[in-house]
């Protein structure tokens, strides 16, 4: 077991340092949309001349934030979590509730990125690109799985700390 925390150690450093970067790309895509929509709705109205393109870039920049971020949230425990129940039972009964979540949260996002890994073959070997823009499809489905993947090692990293303390209690 003692390998097992020595390498949840070292890849939750490496985790957090990756995703610590992510969050900040994933920060800039949002402000970059706000200033993308903002200049789309002022060109619009004022000039009758609106950007080109803004829904496929919005598109696109929406899945940088998202998927950038997702892992950061994870990290700092900034998701959504209701523990009602849950915060009424033992310490041990806790570990052993939220493991099992984990644990159920990380099958089902290993087979999202999964299929999204092959979803990113696809376009990458069919140089999918967006109707009106020619914006390749390939790098924004490789944010979508980096960002799953890093997730899944978020909640792996999770599991093996949750799965500690219910053995040691």
């Amino acid at each position: 077991m003692r390998w097992l925390k020595t390498f949840a150690h070292r890849t939750e450093s490496l985790v957090t340092r990756v995703s610590r970067v992510s969050n900040i790309i994933g920060v800039i895509a949002i402000a970059v949309l706000m200033l993308l929509v903002t200049s789309d709705v002022l060109g619009r109205f004022l000039f009758n001349r609106p950007v080109l393109g803004t829904a496929e870039i919005s598109l696109n920049l929406m899945i940088i934030a998202v998927y950038c971020a997702v892992a950061y949230c994870a990290l700092v425990k900034g998701h959504v979590g209701v523990d009602l129940l849950v915060s009424r039972l033992p310490r041990r009964g806790q570990a052993i509730t939220d493991s099992v979540t984990v644990f159920g949260c990380l099958v089902l996002l290993s087979l999202i990125a999964r299929a999204s890994a092959e979803t990113l073959v696809f376009s990458w070997t069919r140089r999918e690109v967006s109707a009106m823009l020619d914006i390749p499809a390939w790098p924004f489905r490789a944010v979508l799985v980096i960002g799953v993947v890093m997730l899944c090692l978020v909640l792996l990293i999770d599991l093996v700390h949750l799965v500690t303390r219910v053995v040691k209690k």
